[in-house]
């Protein structure tokens, strides 16, 4: 029979996993935990800890507690600053669409992006399609369509819904689309600049859901065009 070893003899790395598995399932438990032995609190200090809670990216309750930017004052912003993906997903959109920090919060989209973070890839690559460099365009268009052909685009909208329809209305700053910056470039497209037409027709006034998939534009012929489509589905994702 093996001797039984003291808890709190456990050595620190194995402390971590343990903070880290237990904030996975529960922060209530992870605060148990922490508060049950001086091993246990110094390893729930640990950032790998901090990245590990499952925090849902819709439920507001999460993310009443302000300021995010300040590490020493809660939670979520000790999250933030061990590199939280959706804390740090939600405080890039925070960035481009609430603040005045659109800098800052298109690089920290970028990092989130570059971890794999699929809302985090869709929302780059609309703000590149957005912009009025063809190259910054062709990378956007290149990022959605990886994303749409691993069928991640329904979810990525329904995240950067979630986040975006929990902040104030009258404080948001809506991107724009308009004819200087549209995808499809060619003269000769029949269907270049009538993705709005298409839109209003498809949906019939009711809106873009994101229960809709596509949204309609399956049988939008050019990639461009049908980039352009998505730009507006995009932007619908604010009302």
């Amino acid at each position: 029979m093996y001797p039984l070893t003291d808890p709190a003899n456990l050595p620190h790395d194995v402390w971590t996993l343990i903070a880290g598995r237990t904030a996975a399932q529960s922060v209530r438990d992870l605060c148990s935990l922490r508060m049950s032995c001086t091993a246990a609190r110094n390893a729930g200090e640990e950032d790998f800890v901090y990245r590990c809670p499952s925090i849902p990216i819709w439920d507001q309750r999460w993310w009443s507690m302000s300021p995010m930017h300040q590490a020493g004052r809660n939670f979520l912003a000790r999250c933030r600053q061990s590199g939280h993906l959706e804390v740090l997903f939600r405080s890039a959109v925070s960035d481009l669409f609430l603040g005045r920090c659109h800098f800052a919060g298109m690089e920290t989209m970028h990092i989130v992006a570059a971890q794999g973070h699929s809302p985090a890839q869709y929302t780059v690559s609309m703000m590149l399609m957005l912009r009025d460099d063809f190259e910054s365009k062709n990378k956007g268009l290149q990022t959605f369509r990886g994303l749409e052909a691993a069928g991640a685009p329904t979810i990525c909208k329904l995240a950067f819904r979630g986040v975006i329809q929990g902040t104030w209305t009258h404080l948001r700053r809506m991107p724009m689309l308009n004819a200087d910056n549209l995808v499809c470039s060619s003269h000769a497209c029949p269907s270049r600049g009538n993705m709005g037409a298409i839109y209003r027709h498809k949906r019939c006034g009711r809106g873009w859901d994101v229960n809709d998939g596509d949204g309609g534009a399956a049988h939008i012929p050019c990639v461009h065009c049908w980039a352009d489509y998505e730009l507006i589905l995009f932007i619908h994702l604010f009302d």
